[in-house]
């Protein structure tokens, strides 16, 4: 009977991971910029700096996607407060999905020891008599950079962060990470997003 219990559970071992899939999206393909809250931020450079200044802080900022499929954030101005830049991706789900696991791998530099990491939420299109509208719900996942990555060291480190959440098998959905990075100082390169149902 014992064989039997043993040969039943290698094979529902077998029978789950064959079935696992596990997709891959590039940060610098799926990440961008909070448009509005730029939009805001450069407008209160140009009202405190004028027009060149604001020009050339703008030039010298590295925000936006690099090499290697990276988002690379490290904004130069409006990093903290209510109005603090942030950036987002978006990830398609589908309705194979129902519970999945989440990965996010990314490089941190700099960071200091103020809060800033990536709130995760998912937004679906439902229709409400006759017009599509998109409603988020939060997932209650989330992190800050500064609890994945290694305090005593210091330059360029890889991190990464895994969870799970569930997506009810449902079809017209995305999963969204709103980020950002810490105040003050410190650079992001969000270069992975992985989904494994």
């Amino acid at each position: 009977m014992s064989k039997l219990i043993t040969t039943l559970g290698a094979l529902a071992l077998l029978s789950t991971s064959a079935f696992a899939e596990t997709i891959t999206f590039s940060g610098a393909d799926h990440c961008a910029e909070d448009a509005i809250k730029h939009a805001a931020a450069v407008n209160t450079l140009i009202q405190s700096k004028g027009t060149l200044e604001a020009l050339k802080t703008m030039a010298t900022e590295s925000v936006g996607a690099v090499e290697q499929g990276y988002f690379h954030f490290n904004p130069q101005f409006e990093r903290s407060g209510s109005n603090a830049r942030h950036f987002n991706c978006s990830i398609p789900l589908s309705d194979k999905m129902g519970t999945v696991e989440l990965g996010v791998y990314s490089k941190v530099n700099g960071l200091n020891s103020a809060s800033g990491g990536c709130v995760i939420s998912r937004m679906r299109k439902v229709e409400d008599g006759g017009v599509s509208k998109w409603f988020r719900y939060g997932t209650g996942k989330g992190f800050d950079w500064t609890s994945i990555h290694n305090s005593g060291a210091s330059g360029e480190q890889f991190v990464s962060y895994n969870t799970e959440f569930n997506n009810d098998f449902e079809g017209d959905a995305t999963l969204e990470l709103k980020c950002r990075t810490t105040w003050l100082s410190g650079s992001v390169a969000l270069g992975q997003i992985t989904l494994t149902y």
